[in-house]
C-alpha cells in the first residue's frame, strides 16, 4: 500500500483542494475541491495530479460555448425557428417535456456514465442555468425542481 499524498491547499487549474473526501472505486483518494467559479466537487487524486481535472466542469462549458460562437454556421442559425429547439415562453421544450430516452423518470435529471454522477439541467432563455453533477439522485431532483419553481412558477410534487 502506498502512502497518501496530502494535497490539501494545492491548486490544480481552477480547483483548490479543501480536504480528503473518501476513496474512489479504483482505490484512489477523492478530494473535495472548490472551483474558482464557486462550486465544489469531488475529484480523484490521480486526475488532479495529472491534469485531467482542471475545474468543476465550468471550464469545459465555457470552451464549448466559445467554440460554438466561433462556428459561422452555428452563429448564423442561432435564434432561427428552423433550429431543433422550439421555444415556448422563453423556455426550450427539453426543459418541459420528458425525452423518450429519459431513464430517471424526472425531466432534466440524467445519469452521466463518465462522471458516475446524476446531472441536473435546466435550459432557460437560451442558456443553461443549471448543469451540475450530483452524487445522489435526490439532490439532482431537488436542484431541478428548485429551478422549475423559480423560473417556470411550476408547483412540483
Amino acid at each position: 500500500m502506498t502512502a497518501l499524498i496530502d494535497i490539501r491547499g494545492q491548486k490544480f487549474g481552477r480547483l483548490t483542494v479543501i480536504k480528503r473526501s473518501g476513496t474512489a472505486a479504483n482505490g484512489n483518494a477523492l478530494w473535495l475541491c472548490r472551483c474558482s467559479c464557486g462550486n465544489t466537487t469531488r475529484v480523484d487524486s490521480y486526475a488532479l495530479r495529472h491534469g485531467r481535472a482542471k475545474s468543476c466542469g465550468c471550464l469545459t462549458r465555457e470552451e464549448r460555448a466559445r467554440l460554438i460562437r466561433r462556428n459561422p454556421k452555428a452563429v448564423a442559425s442561432m435564434g432561427r425557428l428552423s433550429n431543433l429547439k422550439i421555444r415556448d415562453h422563453h423556455t426550450d421544450l427539453p426543459s418541459k417535456i420528458m425525452s423518450k430516452r429519459n431513464k430517471s423518470g424526472v425531466i432534466g435529471v440524467s445519469w452521466d456514465t463518465n462522471a458516475q454522477r446524476w446531472v441536473a439541467t435546466f435550459f432557460y432563455k437560451g442558456t443553461y442555468l443549471l448543469h451540475k453533477p450530483f452524487l445522489h439522485f435526490e439532490d439532482a431532483v431537488i436542484a431541478r425542481q428548485t429551478m422549475e419553481r423559480r423560473y417556470l412558477n411550476k408547483e412540483v410534487n
